[in-house]
């Protein structure tokens, strides 16, 4: 009796047409903001001039982890970085792997941007009110320098504590971390240097505060790109 031949049934290929299929629809079960967040990586994409056909793969990719990952409380932002450093990373990284997740820059580097945003918040916005309020007082020299340090430190710890894929009880850790640091903050910031004598902690008016944030806002966006720093806050 003659022998069937055997067959080998070969699986169906995936077109880029399938793939766009599936982006629609694990983009249907993003968050509110999973999904903003992937809205302004595709406008960022698309401003650079990133290719359609690789975007889809990349995509493809980044939206089945972002998925996975809402269950464990895990946003786009938490395992990418920010829009704008995924945008930075996929346009000009020279890896094969263009989907993996944004490696965050050194600890010193992390510090230095975090002192940056948060004292210059913080000088900023105190510079407004007293302004706002005519008050010539402002921020206490100490006061001012305590500020810009602290919150380097306090973004160091909450990125540090950041929740990473695949880690267990990753998410309750960055919780407690993020209130324990912001705690701290708040009270050295509001009862340590009011125990300081006025001669040691001089006032600095009102219009300086204020020029003193705007400058360090500004140094922080410009040496967030010339030294490449990734895996911030903002």
């Amino acid at each position: 009796m003659p022998k069937k031949k055997d067959t080998v049934e070969q699986e169906p290929e995936v077109t880029l047409e399938d793939k766009k299929r599936e982006n629609d629809a694990l983009f249907d079960q993003l968050t509110n903001k999973n999904r903003e967040y992937m809205m302004t990586l595709n406008r960022k994409l698309d401003d650079a001039g990133f290719p359609e056909d690789n975007k889809t793969l990349v995509f493809n990719e980044m939206l089945k982890n972002i998925v996975s990952q809402q269950a464990n409380h895990l946003t786009a932002r938490k395992l990418y970085g920010t829009a704008t450093d995924q945008a930075r990373y996929l346009t000009e990284s020279d890896h094969a792997d263009m989907t993996g997740p944004v490696e965050r820059s050194e600890s010193w580097k992390i510090y230095l941007d975090g002192a940056l945003l948060l004292g210059g918040m913080f000088a900023v916005i105190t510079g407004i009110s007293y302004l706002v309020g005519n008050q010539e007082a402002g921020l206490g020299l100490i006061t001012m320098i305590l500020n810009f340090l602290l919150g380097g430190l306090a973004v160091m710890v909450i990125t540090k504590y950041a929740p990473q894929p695949g880690v267990k009880g990753g998410f309750i850790k960055y919780i407690v971390a993020t209130t324990i640091t912001m705690i701290t903050w708040i009270v050295l910031m509001a009862f340590g240097t009011a125990m300081l004598p006025q001669a040691l902690n001089p006032m600095i008016p009102g219009s300086i505060t204020l020029v003193i944030g705007v400058v360090a806002f500004a140094a922080k966006w410009y040496l967030k790109k010339k030294l490449n720093i990734q895996g911030t806050l903002i």
